[in-house]
């Protein structure tokens, strides 16, 4: 099995405690409302949010199921791994996810992944798959602080 471990950054001018809410807490409203023409629902299919809960990504095409693996609500990280469905490909095992948000002195945040891609048998990945990768991730979180930065009164 080879692993490969992607990192992605982005400075964001939304609270770290508002953009870890939206990403983390309301997951399962927030998503579907940023990302309609991606995202049809998020659901936990075991769990209330805390370690070990299952939790189902449904795509306009495709799916992807994860369990969560750590959570510290105080230092706004999340540890979670991706098991299954479409997302992982054919190559891909599994992808374990951390998820944590800095608060920035003017207010904002620093929002930060790290993705190790575990594959099956000793694929190698090259930079255009990483690539897609972070941009998939980047375009994610852009679409969060769009959604709050157009809804500023959202919780």
């Amino acid at each position: 099995m080879g692993v490969f471990t992607c990192e992605v950054e982005h400075v964001s001018p939304i609270s770290a405690a508002k953009f870890y809410k939206a990403v983390v807490e309301d997951c399962v409203t927030l998503w579907p409302k940023a990302m309609p023409k991606i995202i049809k629902s998020v659901e936990f299919t075991e769990g209330d949010g805390g370690p070990g809960t299952i939790c189902k990504l449904t795509l306009l095409k495709g799916y992807s199921t994860s369990q969560i693996d750590a959570i510290n609500k105080e230092k706004f990280v999340l540890k979670y791994n991706v098991i299954e469905g479409s997302t992982l490909g054919k190559h891909v095992e599994k992808i374990c996810n951390e998820f944590k948000v800095v608060e920035r002195k003017d207010g904002g945040c620093l929002v930060k992944k790290t993705m190790k891609h575990y594959t099956k048998d000793n694929e190698i990945f090259d930079e255009e798959y990483l690539k897609f990768n972070k941009d998939k991730t980047l375009f994610f979180f852009k679409a969060i602080e769009d959604f709050l930065l157009a809804n500023p009164d959202y919780n």
